[in-house]
C-alpha cells in the first residue's frame, strides 16, 4: 500500500486539531474514551511509488467527519492528479472506546450528524462537538510518498521513501 506521509510541520498542525477535538469529546463527556490514530498516514491507489510522486499535483485534506459504521472521526482526502483526475481518500483521526469496554458504566453515546458540528447526543440533547477549527482545509504541500511494509500486526514500516514538494 502506498502512503501519503505529511511533513512533520504538518503533521503537527494534525496532532494539534486531534487533541483539540479529543478535549471537545471528554467535555461533552459522552460515554467514550477518544484517543488518536497514529500514524498519520493517508493510503493512495497507486501501484509505485515513483507513479505516485509523478502523478500528485495537489493534496487537500479536509475538516474531519464522523463515520457511524466504524465509531470514529476521519478528515476526507482529496487528492488531485496529473491530467485533472481527482482521488478519494480518509485520514483516520479520531477513534473512541465505550466506557463499557472499561467496565465502567454503559454510557449512551448516540452519534448524528448536523452540518456545521458533529452532536453526540444523551437522549436527544443538544449538547455538540466542534470537529471544525482554522486548520482545516490543510493543504499538504511537503510530504514523503512511501510504501507501506508491515511484517506484523500494529507495525508499520516504510520502504522505499521519497519527499515530494508541491509549488502550486
Amino acid at each position: 500500500m502506498i502512503v501519503i506521509v505529511p511533513h512533520r510541520d504538518l503533521e503537527l498542525k494534525l496532532i494539534n486539531a486531534q487533541k483539540k477535538l479529543i478535549k471537545e469529546i471528554f467535555k461533552g463527556d459522552n460515554g467514550i474514551t477518544p484517543y488518536a490514530i497514529m500514524p498519520l498516514w493517508i493510503p493512495v491507489d497507486f501501484k509505485t511509488v515513483e507513479q505516485a510522486k509523478a502523478e500528485i499535483t495537489k493534496v487537500t485534506v479536509l475538516a474531519p467527519e464522523y463515520d457511524d459504521d466504524e465509531g470514529c472521526f476521519f478528515c476526507p482526502v482529496k487528492i488531485e492528479c496529473a491530467g485533472g483526475d481527482f482521488l478519494e481518500s480518509k485520514l483516520d483521526f479520531v477513534r473512541g472506546l465505550p466506557r463499557s469496554a472499561r467496565n465502567d458504566e454503559i454510557g449512551t453515546f448516540v452519534p448524528c450528524n448536523d452540518v456545521q458540528s458533529f452532536r453526540h447526543c444523551e437522549e436527544r440533547s443538544d449538547v455538540a462537538i466542534q470537529a471544525y477549527d482554522e486548520t482545516f482545509p490543510l493543504s499538504l504541500k511537503i510530504f514523503r510518498l512511501g510504501e507501506c511494509t508491515s511484517p506484523k500486526p500494529g507495525v508499520y514500516e516504510l520502504s522505499s521513501t521519497v519527499w515530494k514538494k508541491l509549488t502550486s
